[in-house]
């Protein structure tokens, strides 16, 4: 499952745009089930936020990734 500030993008099999985008937001439904994911694209106007199914995506980068010095 994604979270907020996690990098996303469509997998390059999928006929559609890759360029990666972050996840902003997440939408419940209102029995409290995670419903679609707020995505703000990069090729996109800052504010313009796509609904995504996460189904249909794959992480990039996970902000849960830290390193350690």
């Amino acid at each position: 499952m994604f979270q907020v500030g996690d990098l996303i993008k469509y997998p390059t099999s999928a006929k559609c745009n890759a360029i990666p985008g972050f996840v902003v937001g997440i939408v419940y439904d209102g029995r409290g089930n995670r419903d679609c994911l707020e995505v703000q694209w990069f090729d996109w106007e800052p504010g313009e936020l796509a609904n995504e199914n996460e189904e249909a995506l794959v992480l990039v980068s996970s902000v849960r990734e830290c390193k350690r010095g």
